[in-house]
């Protein structure tokens, strides 16, 4: 885990340069608008392995509060110069009291899990009774999971300490972890060397090769 905690914090200062190309811009607001759509309107929630914070700033409104909970200092720099409510912290050991939030989320974060159902089920502990909790993951089954996939074999690459999933993957995940599913998306229509369109939604049915999927659960357990 440390290994991984550190990979992030050499490129905390950058992280969001891509997010200002075309591209990374589409990508950007694709996986917003998914997020957008799952998570409730108002409430205290939490983004998990937030980074710089660029998320929980465009996610926040006067009725929706988000903290930012990261591991790695420098990412929590960031998130804290903006001005966000920051925690640094695991999600396998969560800064937090049981059943105080209205919602989780985590954007491309469950791939970098040494254990995700630990840390799923210690988030769960966070959650209110039918809060939910949405896990944004690429899509191993698609041209960007295979782009991520050959960059991982790359010396220095974030993705070298990415494991990939597929959606019933993850959806196993969060049911081992004590999670009925309730909801699920696919965005990225648009391949790596495809040109940026007007983002969009898909049901897994629709697009079950898009690039990300979006899917939302609720502890059974709290």
């Amino acid at each position: 885990m440390e290994e991984i905690i550190r990979a992030f914090s050499r490129v905390a200062g950058t992280y969001e340069d891509w997010y200002r190309t075309p591209l990374g811009d589409y990508v950007f607001r694709s996986e917003l608008r998914g997020l957008e759509a799952l998570l409730p309107k108002s409430g205290l929630g939490a983004e998990i392995g937030s980074g710089t914070g660029i998320f929980v700033k465009n996610l926040t409104t006067q009725d929706r509060k988000v903290l930012c909970i990261d591991p790695s200092a420098e990412m929590v720099s960031q998130s804290t110069g903006r001005g966000l409510p920051t925690l640094l912290g695991v999600a396998e050991k969560p800064p937090l009291k049981p059943h105080i939030l209205d919602f989780i989320y985590l954007v491309t974060v469950l791939e970098f899990l040494v254990n995700p159902l630990e840390a799923l089920s210690s988030l769960g502990a966070l959650l209110k009774p039918t809060s939910p909790l949405i896990a944004l993951a690429i899509n191993r089954k698609s041209p960007w999971g295979q782009t991520y996939q050959e960059s991982g074999r790359k010396e220095g690459s974030l993705f070298r300490h990415a494991h990939l999933y597929t959606l019933e993957e993850c959806a196993e995940l969060l049911r081992n972890a004590g999670y009925m599913i309730v909801g699920s998306l696919m965005a990225l229509n648009v391949p790596p060397d495809g040109a940026p369109e007007e983002p969009k939604l898909y049901t897994p049915e629709e697009r079950g090769d898009a690039g990300v999927f979006l899917l939302k659960g609720v502890s059974t357990e709290n």
